[in-house]
């Protein structure tokens, strides 16, 4: 589906938030996961300040990050630091929105260590731009490649696959652990990105976030 597609297919079947004075819609993108809701709203409510009118579209992971790279969309609300950096029109927003594992996570009932990544004999789900994080040579497992978070969960649940590599945070982590094995694997900061033709929005944008995410913090770790 080309670009233009997909937009013009997003913009007639999701509604948007309209405050604006802006005189075209602001496209944010957002992956469907676990908990981000949350951070989709911050964003939502950050853009609409600054005078725009926004259109929340939810993407696949990497369908996402193409769209925006190309300019096609004009901001993700939250991506993976040291992924997002790998694009050229890509612009990481800091302050960073938080500090979150990448996890090895594994049903209940099966062996759960680091280990599990070298054993040819096991099948993980996850995509590839998480298994690039990881250390080299270290992951050797069978690699089921999966753009859609939304559907690990379900996968694991259903006993369909044992084990996944999934970003986590202490929000998820808490709720997670009642279902799941959970293995820390690093450390990786998320952040807010935009399109580099927004790099004059930046200092506002930049403001806006130092103002309002600690007590975003604080609420969203009292909501979960």
């Amino acid at each position: 589906m080309k670009t233009w597609i997909l937009i013009i297919y997003l913009l007639t079947f999701y509604p948007f938030v309209s405050y604006a004075h802006s005189p075209k819609p602001f496209l944010l993108t957002h992956i469907v996961y676990p908990y981000l809701d949350d951070y989709s709203e911050l964003f939502v409510e950050i853009y609409t300040e600054l005078g725009f009118k926004v259109v929340l579209i939810p993407t696949p992971s990497l369908r996402g990050l193409i769209l925006l790279n190309d300019g096609a969309v004009d901001s993700d609300v939250v991506r993976l630091n040291v992924i997002a950096n790998t694009y050229p029109n890509v612009i990481v927003v800091t302050p960073e929105l938080k500090r979150v594992s990448l996890s090895l996570i594994c049903a209940k009932r099966v062996p759960c260590y680091r280990g599990i990544l070298a054993d040819t004999s096991i099948s993980i789900l996850a995509n590839e731009r998480m298994l690039a994080l990881l250390d080299d040579g270290e992951f050797k497992s069978i690699h089921v490649d999966n753009e859609l978070f939304s559907s690990v969960l379900n996968m694991l649940k259903a006993d369909r696959y044992h084990y996944a590599i999934y970003v986590i945070d202490e929000v998820i982590k808490d709720n997670f652990a009642e279902k799941f094995q959970i293995i820390d694997l690093k450390k990786i900061s998320i952040n807010h990105v935009i399109h580099k033709k927004h790099i004059g929005l930046l200092p506002q944008i930049q403001e806006k976030i130092r103002a309002k995410l600690p007590e975003f913090n604080r609420k969203r770790l009292k909501k979960h």
